[in-house]
């Protein structure tokens, strides 16, 4: 299967999730991944905001902040690249580029790569051995290769977004640890 195909696919599986199932399925994602070391032990911790068909994370910030975790969200500039942002409160998100809520530049303060000690990423698709497939404009692979990033690469998916492999490209990042409603697999 190429890119596009899996793709596909996996965009069909996302809408056959029902409204319960999707929101179970999030409220044990957002339980277990706090059962990741390296995230339970962050003391800066990025996160995303969901667009749809992504895990959402919202649950996941209460909790991070509740825990006194720094939170930083990622905005999409112009030439394809992330920036990060410190969010201290959820209502500081607006939308942005792609209607994704991300942080305001001008009041949500930039932080360094090199500090962020946890990432949790989102995609469409996943593998046992790490693999992730975005939505292919490659923002996140080109944040994680930055030779700055030093932080653990976390991805969260439904477990219906698994598939046996993932086609991938060299610069495609692959995650450390996969948190779904049903398990975390560390490849």
């Amino acid at each position: 299967m190429t890119k596009d195909d899996v793709r596909r696919e996996v965009r069909g599986r996302l809408r056959a999730l029902s409204v319960d199932e999707r929101a179970a399925a999030e409220a044990e994602i957002a339980r277990r991944v706090w059962e990741v070391p390296q995230v339970a032990g962050a003391r800066v911790l990025m996160l995303y905001a969901s667009m749809p068909g992504e895990v959402g994370t919202d649950a996941i910030a209460r909790e991070a902040a509740r825990r006194g975790i720094t939170l930083v969200y990622p905005r999409c500039l112009e030439d394809r690249r992330l920036s990060l942002h410190v969010v201290d409160a959820l209502d500081r998100l607006r939308p942005g580029r792609y209607g994704i809520r991300e942080p305001n530049a001008d009041t949500c303060p930039a932080h360094e790569v090199a500090a962020v000690d946890a990432a949790l990423i989102p995609g469409l698709a996943w593998d046992r051995a790490g693999n992730r497939l975005g939505r292919g404009a490659g923002y996140y692979d080109r944040l994680l290769a930055d030779p700055e990033w030093r932080g653990f690469r976390c991805g969260l998916f439904f477990s219906i977004q698994e598939f046996p492999a993932v086609p991938h490209d060299p610069w495609d990042a692959r995650m450390q640890a996969i948190v779904t409603e049903a398990e975390i697999v560390s490849p």
